[in-house]
């Protein structure tokens, strides 16, 4: 291939537009003397319609930007070296895409100028830098822990900009974001849910926010702080999101202030224990998520502790329950649920474990509730009745299991309290 025919494939094949105009300076015409087959690519839409534009291309520029285009083609036209401008045109479909302009003066005879230029597409890119000023200026988020991120959705690399402070690092980029998101040092239990927000935000246009912890990713701390990402698509020229964009903010203080609210809001005051509808919950939760996992629902109930109440005073009843609240929590493990359901009855649930285990734990609960009060004038006059279901065996749901260990419980206070049964063994 000669040398010319080689620089001519190799200018028709440059992924963008090189171009040169004829430019009056008396007239302020421009004219296309040559535009490459990289700008019909870039542009679409057929060769005639590439013409029409460039055949006086401010017929095409939107009105806002005619300034910004007529000042890039003075500094040209003033062989100071090369000047770039950025405007927005109106496509041959009506659509509006953003053109970033590179050029210089070729040469000049009279008033005549050539000027010689590269010309982009940088749509996307103007879309991003305007959704993110959107979402700065809307949500305040412009401050110094502020994370900006942009997720190319073609190459799976995400870039992760960076407040310039003394515990969170520069900017970096992440390739195989997505297919390796797993060692993101996003929490366990959030990263599914980060996982969809993405991929569903990569499938479509879409907005979304979500709340997540993370470690090591965004600081260097090995502790796990709460962040809120905002996200949203950016549409690419083919009708496919090409990008997800959105910010990252640190929420960790005031997201535990939040959880010590929560949690003071979903535990008894006087037992220490969860208190009714958190314990149901987070039972429903457990039963849900731990199919085939064999399981344990007890319901305790004081036995006689009005007589505490009447004979004694409610601060000394206040005292009993306090003291049950206690023991309960002292023979459970973390995994476990308990928590305190009415004045005097109370309910847990224990994760793994057997029918004969449960059976034990709760006569050694019953025998060390008991046995609390020996200082006390109600000395042997507070027992616990107690009732057992089992999951799955019998119950696969809440009000199933609740309503058997019911059963249970109303057994054991018939067969003269102070003692357990386990449901279908009576």
């Amino acid at each position: 291939m000669e040398d010319k025919d080689f620089i001519t494939s190799v200018v028709n094949n440059f992924i963008g537009g090189i171009c040169v105009f004829k430019i009056d300076s008396i007239k302020r015409s421009i004219e296309p003397v040559f535009l490459n087959d990289g700008l019909y690519r870039m542009l679409g839409g057929g060769r005639q319609a590439v013409d029409m534009i460039f055949k006086d291309i401010r017929l095409s520029i939107i009105p806002d930007d005619m300034p910004v285009f007529e000042q890039g083609i003075n500094d040209i036209l003033a062989d100071d070296g090369a000047a770039e401008m950025e405007f927005r045109i109106v496509n041959h479909d009506g659509g509006l895409v953003w053109l970033r302009l590179h050029g210089n003066l070729y040469s000049r005879e009279a008033s005549e100028n050539i000027v010689a230029a590269v010309i982009l597409d940088c749509t996307e890119q103007k879309l991003i830098e305007e959704e993110l000023k959107r979402q700065s200026d809307y949500m305040h988020l412009l401050m110094d822990t502020d994370i900006t991120f942009d997720l190319n959705c073609r190459t799976d690399v995400c870039v992760f900009k960076k407040a310039q402070t003394d515990s969170i690092k520069r900017d970096s980029v992440v390739n195989g974001f997505i297919s390796h998101i797993s060692s993101a040092g996003i929490h366990k239990e959030d990263i599914d849910a980060f996982e969809d927000m993405l991929r569903s935000a990569m499938a479509h246009a879409h907005k979304d926010s979500i709340e997540f912890r993370s470690a090591r990713f965004f600081d260097d701390s090995d502790d796990y702080r709460w962040y809120r990402a905002n996200i949203v698509s950016i549409m690419g020229k083919e009708g496919y999101v090409a990008h997800v964009i959105g910010h990252i903010i640190d929420i960790h203080e005031d997201k535990m202030k939040e959880l010590e609210l929560k949690l003071k809001a979903d535990h008894d005051g006087l037992t220490g224990l969860l208190n009714k509808t958190a314990t149901e919950e987070l039972i429903r939760r457990i039963l849900k998520s731990g199919a085939g996992e064999e399981g344990a629902l007890i319901i305790l109930d004081t036995d006689d502790f009005k007589s505490v109440n009447d004979n004694y005073g409610h601060s000394e009843g206040d005292k009993v329950l306090s003291t049950i609240g206690g023991i309960i929590k002292s023979n459970f493990k973390g995994m476990d649920v308990t928590g305190r359901i009415g004045g005097d009855e109370f309910m847990v649930y224990i994760n793994s474990i057997s029918p004969d285990d449960a059976c034990r734990l709760s006569g050694k609960l019953e025998r060390a509730i008991k046995g609390a009060f020996k200082n006390e004038a109600y000395d042997g006059h507070i027992t616990m009745s107690i009732g057992i279901a089992v999951f799955p065996k019998h119950g696969m749901d809440f009000e199933t299991l609740y309503e058997n260990a019911d059963k249970a419980l109303y057994e054991a206070k018939h067969s003269g309290k102070a003692c357990f049964k386990l449901f279908g063994t009576f």
